[in-house]
């Protein structure tokens, strides 16, 4: 089998010359983020009152937005929204049988992450690939669209979406208002500890897990606050995308819980049996997310040329509330 190498979206940090930029916007993220904060930003931003856009003009905003959480890769955003469309489309659409129909599940996890994996999934993951447990999709094209607008939400650190601070736009997400996982980045800082949430939230017996009822499914959860929230929102109401690449986008950065940097699954107490369906399919996006790093980038003209057609099988619209 073989081993991924990756430990969520820090898998390089230890080499990284960005060190310091990173730990401090994880050391903001894990302080501020609160359950006030987050419903507070879901009630500004949710009415998507930031004009009328199509996706290429947000795109090309990215031109000037490097990532503070990302530790090896310092280009523009608009470098990587469409690194991971391109490698999604060659992985989903150019190889399209080989994908669905040979890619083992089993063989998305890490050893130590399968551990944690119920005995029921386990066996339902290893009887399946990608085609057989989601033989419901007939239709894949929007996978691709999924990897070219995943990131866009980042534009929320633009001064015309108001400038956010990194902390609360980048980097992994997790649920706020609930025990704080190991299995989250830099988690032996204690950082959390100094989260206004830490002592009011950190609470877990047999029926509630924070504030949530255990196994509430993490649709039900408030995250913290981040690109993902703001883009599945646009998308779920400006787009035709299938319930399956609005929760991808929803939860691509969920690290901890798909991907952890420390020991295995977090927040597995929150769980339904629908995120654990649904856990290869993020597995195997994270797959074309992580890995598409090339430096090789055409001009605008051939990117809107090559993505057009199928950004509007899925967004009709010209121009969609932002």
């Amino acid at each position: 089998m073989e081993q991924q190498n990756n430990f969520g979206n820090l898998r390089n940090y230890v080499n990284s010359a960005r060190k310091e930029i990173v730990e401090k916007t994880y050391q903001n993220m894990q302080i501020n983020q609160s359950l006030a904060f987050v419903k507070a930003k879901k009630d500004k931003y949710y009415q998507l009152n930031h004009g009328k856009m199509n996706v290429f003009e947000v795109f090309k905003l990215l031109e000037t937005m490097v990532d503070d959480s990302d530790p090896d890769n310092d280009l523009p955003q608009v470098f990587h929204a469409y690194q991971t469309a391109e490698s999604i489309f060659q992985y989903a659409m150019e190889n399209a049988t080989q994908l669905k129909n040979n890619l083992s599940i089993r063989d998305l996890f890490r050893d130590h992450e399968w551990q944690a994996v119920p005995p029921k999934w386990q066996t339902i993951y290893s009887q399946n690939t990608i085609a057989t447990l989601y033989d419901h999709i007939k239709d894949w094209s929007w996978l691709p669209v999924v990897g070219f607008v995943h990131d866009l939400g980042k534009v929320m650190a633009l001064e015309h979406f108001g400038k956010l601070p990194q902390w609360c736009v980048v980097g992994d997400t997790f649920p706020v208002a609930a025990p704080f996982s190991k299995s989250n980045v830099f988690y032996g800082k204690g950082f959390y500890k100094d989260s206004e949430d830490f002592n009011k939230y950190n609470v877990e017996n047999n029926e509630y897990y924070g504030v949530y009822h255990k196994h509430c499914g993490f649709d039900n959860v408030d995250m913290s606050w981040g690109h993902d929230e703001y883009i599945y929102e646009v998308m779920r109401k400006g787009s035709t995308i299938v319930k399956e690449g609005l929760y991808l986008l929803r939860f691509h950065s969920f690290y901890p819980w798909h991907t952890p940097q420390n020991g295995s699954l977090g927040y597995i107490e929150l769980a339904s049996e629908y995120d654990w369906k649904m856990l290869p399919l993020v597995k195997a996006f994270q797959k074309g997310d992580l890995y598409s790093k090339s430096t090789v980038i055409p001009t605008m003209e051939q990117i809107e040329q090559k993505y057009k057609p199928l950004l509007a099988k899925y967004i009709p619209s010209p121009s969609i509330d932002w």
